[in-house]
């Protein structure tokens, strides 16, 4: 933050080929000039910056997949810090350089009065405070973009200052684009990799993301209304022009042509294909037991599977409903204990010596631990370039309908009717993943039969609303947050975890700069941290089991 500067990216049009269809005649600024660039190649490069880094947050084998029990580890490599919820400190980089690119767009849409441009950058702007701010607490704000003003060690702003602005910015953002005139004033189509220039799908997304930041402060509801913030008011007004159908969504594909635009499990990113990484047990248990096909788009089934029927191996061709096809052992019982599931998911928080030998029984046969045939492996579809259904998610229409099914679940709100959103929600959730009516024999109808779907039959609706959110934002960051404000899923944790039988609740500020003026600010935002009994004596109170202000007070998510 000492200097006010933007990545220039040499090989944009390369990295993500439809820019290079601009006619550069019409851009603001010179295409020759070094120091100025057009706000809409900025545009590219800050759209599909932010959507990488985003879903590497919540993806595979991060540390947050680990802790929402989507993902474990296989082996000691990485296990640590994902499996036992060893998480380290981390770093905020990539948001500021974004966040200085996306003041840019914001100065350059003053100076040309460009009100599509000025929006956008409102949007964008709050979504990347609002994902520092979630994950860290106080974070630099007001005077994070200001060293041109002589700002060096920018100052942490509290966080519900930081929320107030967010909120404040996406209204702001939303009345630009609900006016008629914006039509008046154009992006190029082809720089906007979300929304192809269309300023209706970025209202919908302007006031999604009302709806998101109202609902992660609903705990929060009186301190905000003490900011002239009205929390109810700001989901009720976002929900009335939010997503409404998958066609909405805020997404960004890979393309799979180059190691910047290609899929991180893919041979361009990872030149040894991730077998390491397993779905974990706790995932593929509940899809199991509801019967979900989704489980079937996120894992294959064993190599080898225990089976009590057989009394030799024998391999058989098994396919899934989607017709993919795998080649599967069928191997007698040799010893108890063993799970002869077709789905095996690797158990949360195991010891490392535990994980090498997991579901093996007595084979005496050696395997590569981190390809262990008695465990589902991820599908393959997370280690190719780009692939269909593999993308990054920004936001999605299946949250937007969980959002209303738990402001009508709550009440007080503009939103009634939880069983239709919630149907809507699962249905979203779905058909992203390619399951509709008729695929594979599969009916919606038949599935919300299952008592543990139906909404009707819950004894704890929320708990009920939550737990489809979480497996419908399977790889999504998204849950994690949700969890900390509800304490929904209710995930039971293994023997193996570093500070107890608890997830973590925020991240570790990065490492700090030594220099006094810094560490005054620093200390300043540590000491504002409250600390719980997760947090050993004489560590500091910067450790991801501290409360940040969103959580203090409100006895979540334990």
């Amino acid at each position: 933050m000492k200097t006010l500067k933007i990545k220039i990216i040499i090989a944009l049009a390369m990295l993500f080929p439809a820019v290079s269809c601009m006619d550069l005649t019409e851009l603001n600024q010179s295409p020759n000039s070094p120091v100025t660039v057009s706000s809409n190649y900025i545009l590219t490069y800050v759209l599909t910056g932010c959507a990488r880094s985003y879903n590497s947050y919540g993806d595979v084998a991060s540390n947050v997949s680990g802790a929402m029990q989507y993902n474990q580890n296989g082996t000691n490599q990485g296990a640590g810090e994902v499996n036992q919820l060893a998480w380290l400190s981390s770093s905020w980089s990539s948001q500021y350089d974004y966040l200085r690119n996306i003041k840019i767009i914001h100065d350059n849409a003053i100076k040309d009065n460009n009100k599509f441009f000025e929006a956008i950058s409102l949007i964008l702007k709050s979504f990347n405070y609002g994902l520092l701010t979630d994950l860290f607490g106080d974070v630099p704000y007001s005077e994070a973009l200001e060293a041109t003003e002589g700002v060096y060690f920018s100052k942490y702003d509290d966080q519900k200052l930081v929320y107030k602005g967010i909120l404040e910015d996406l209204k702001a953002a939303s009345t630009i684009l609900a006016d008629a005139s914006i039509a008046n004033y154009k992006i190029d189509a082809n720089a906007d990799v979300l929304y192809k220039g269309v300023s209706s799908k970025w209202l919908k997304f302007s006031n999604s993301l009302r709806m998101r930041y109202a609902m992660r402060l609903m705990n929060k509801k009186s301190e905000m209304s003490a900011l002239g913030v009205d929390i109810v008011k700001e989901f009720n007004e976002g929900a009335a022009n939010a997503f409404s159908s998958t066609a909405d969504e805020a997404f960004v594909s890979f393309l799979g042509i180059t190691a910047a635009n290609s899929a991180p499990g893919g041979i361009l990113n990872s030149a040894n294909p991730n077998y390491l990484t397993k779905p974990c047990k706790t995932i593929v248990d509940t899809l199991k037991s509801l019967g979900d096909p989704r489980l079937q788009r996120w894992a294959e089934p064993v190599s080898r599977k225990w089976d009590p029927n057989v009394t030799k191996e024998t391999t058989k061709t098994v396919k899934n409903i989607f017709g993919d096809s795998f080649s599967v052992v069928y191997c007698p019982i040799t010893t108890t204990g063993l799970d002869t599931s077709l789905y095996v998911g690797l158990p949360q928080n195991l010891a490392v010596i535990n994980l090498l030998t997991y579901n093996k029984g007595n084979d005496p046969n050696a395997y590569p631990p981190e390809k262990s045939p008695y465990i589902s492996w991820m599908h393959s579809r997370y280690r190719a370039n780009n692939e269909t259904y593999i993308r990054m998610d920004l936001m999605s229409y299946s949250e937007v309908e969980f959002l209303m099914a738990e402001a009508a679940q709550t009440g007080g709100f503009s939103i009634s009717d939880p069983e239709t959103h919630y149907k809507n929600a699962i249905q979203a959730s779905l058909k992203r993943w390619g399951v509709t009516d008729g695929t594979g024999g599969f009916t919606f109808a038949n599935y919300y039969t299952n008592p543990k779907v139906n909404l009707n039959n819950a004894a704890n609706k929320m708990e009920r609303i939550l737990g489809q959110k979480w497996i419908a934002l399977w790889l999504s960051i998204e849950s994690w947050f949700d969890w900390r404000r509800t304490g929904y899923p209710v995930l039971k944790l293994g023997p193996a975890t570093q500070f107890g039988a608890a997830n973590p609740i925020r991240y570790i500020y990065p490492v700090p700069s030594q220099d006094p003026k810094y560490l005054v600010n620093y200390n300043e935002a540590v000491a504002k941290l409250e600390t719980t009994s997760y947090v050993p004596a004489g560590q500091s109170k910067d450790h991801t089991y501290s409360r940040m202000w969103l959580l203090q007070g409100t006895g979540k998510p334990f």
